[in-house]
């Protein structure tokens, strides 16, 4: 029997769907058939998504949000609600940010921004996702890791850390919603050119102390960087796409995945085999 991922009449909320990985998350989802309400802190972006999510005949609902505030993040929760009848069925939060600062060199300040948004935001999400998919008995909550959050790599060493924090507050989450039917699993992806790689590449450029401190690369150089590392690390020795990562989320989000929770897909041709 061929195996099709039918999400309708699933009520999915997503943050940060403005771009990236979230957005092509939210597109797929709603190409599943999923209605799909979305979180993003720019407004723009957010609705942009919205409108291309309505050129494919489905729903979308929009609210700003900004993850590393426990009340937006509750107040979007309660819009999803209001915007799936009542229920919830998947909350998944792809917002998150990157530093490339070197552990020797960053600052307080860019400690903060990163583990508020991709530490905070993580338990916020659970929380209210937990919150709601409790008290319905059913719901599935997806976060965001990342291979670094598996593997000390070398360098961006506090965003190691902060997708590390993702994955045990994943599991701790699963912990507390399997008595009540709730599944929470986390997505790890592998390396992929979104805006996020370009600031990555930003800071090889700078060798890793900070923005200011980049020197002007030629794009071939850039290009030059990108491929020997996707040749260095990658044993499949191409980069993921961002379609192979929403493609994954849509098959933990669906009932096909129904007995996995508590567990780390991770999606990066092989780069983080033992």
């Amino acid at each position: 029997m061929a195996m099709t991922i039918d999400m309708t009449g699933k009520t999915v909320l997503l943050t940060g769907a403005g771009r990236g990985l979230g957005k092509e998350m939210a597109l797929v989802l709603a190409d599943c058939g999923a209605d799909v309400f979305l979180g993003n802190r720019k407004e723009g972006e957010g609705r942009e998504t919205v409108q291309e999510i309505e050129k494919m005949g489905r729903r979308a609902g929009f609210r700003t949000c900004d993850v590393a505030k426990a009340e937006d993040v509750e107040r979007l929760v309660q819009e999803a609600v209001k915007f799936g009848g009542g229920t919830l069925d998947v909350f998944i939060n792809a917002a998150g940010v990157v530093s490339t600062e070197d552990l020797m060199v960053i600052k307080d300040d860019e400690v903060k921004r990163l583990f508020d948004i991709n530490v905070l935001g993580t338990s916020h999400a659970i929380q209210s996702g937990l919150r709601q998919m409790m008290g319905q008995r059913s719901g599935n909550i997806i976060t965001v890791s990342s291979i670094a959050g598996r593997t000390n790599m070398g360098v961006l060493q506090h965003y190691c850390a902060s997708k590390a924090a993702v994955i045990s507050l994943t599991q701790a989450g699963a912990k507390a919603g399997a008595p009540h039917g709730v599944r929470v699993n986390s997505i790890a992806p592998g390396i992929i050119r979104t805006a996020m790689w370009e600031e990555i590449l930003d800071g090889m450029a700078s060798d890793w102390n900070g923005r200011e401190a980049a020197k002007i690369q030629s794009p071939e150089e850039r290009e030059k960087n990108w491929e020997e590392f996707i040749q260095k690390f990658i044993p499949l020795g191409r980069p993921q796409q961002a379609e192979d990562i929403a493609w994954a989320t849509a098959f933990l989000a669906s009932d096909y995945a129904r007995e996995i929770t508590g567990q780390v897909l991770t999606i990066d041709g092989g780069t983080t085999m033992v």
